[in-house]
Formats: structure tokens, C-alpha cells, sequence
């Protein structure tokens, strides 16, 4: 999958204005052009109980892609702790009904 694959879906970040990593997720879409609607968990209660019902974690920033799930918006362990490639690959798993990751 690519950026320019990805910007054919419909995306919604789950995020907050005080966190880092979304800042960063949603400056690497901006990038690549990649159009996404955010959701700020902290002045949308109801949007912060759909994130932990859907991932389990009330940790952010996370993506929904389409109807087919979320995945996370950074990667512990990675320089920036964030991945480009393996990003596109857990996208392409969640739209292929691998599994979310």
C-alpha cells in the first residue's frame, strides 16, 4: 500500500491536542497529502468510549480506516516512534481483513 493508496479511504484520527505522537501522525499525513478527519477524545467523551470499545486501549493516536477498524498511529521502538512503512503495511492488513494491528 502506498500514501497515495491510502488517501482513497476515509480516515478519522482519534487524537488530542496535548499529544505528541498525534501531532506528529497528522504532520506526516499532511505531508504526503493524505485528507483525514480528526476527533479529539478529550472534548468528545462518546468518541473516547467508541476508541476503547473498538482497540481494548485508551492509548492515541489511533486511525480508523473506512468501516474496516483502527490502527495505532505510532510504533514503540522505532526511531520517532513511528514507521511510514510498517504504518502502510498495518493499514493494508486491517482493508485486507488480516487483522487490526
Amino acid at each position: 500500500m502506498t500514501w497515495q493508496d491510502l488517501s482513497r479511504h476515509r480516515l478519522v484520527v482519534y487524537s488530542t491536542t496535548w499529544c505528541p505522537d498525534c501531532h506528529r501522525l497528522k504532520r506526516v499525513f499532511q505531508g504526503r497529502g493524505v485528507a483525514f478527519t480528526e476527533i479529539d477524545i478529550d472534548a468528545d467523551a462518546a468518541a473516547a468510549e467508541r476508541l476503547q470499545k473498538a482497540t481494548g486501549r485508551t492509548a492515541i493516536p489511533f486511525v480508523q480506516i473506512d468501516d474496516a477498524g483502527m490502527i495505532r498511529g505510532w510504533h514503540e521502538g522505532e526511531p520517532g516512534r513511528f514507521s511510514e512503512t510498517r504504518f502502510l503495511e498495518e493499514a493494508e492488513a486491517l482493508l485486507k481483513g488480516v487483522g487490526k494491528a
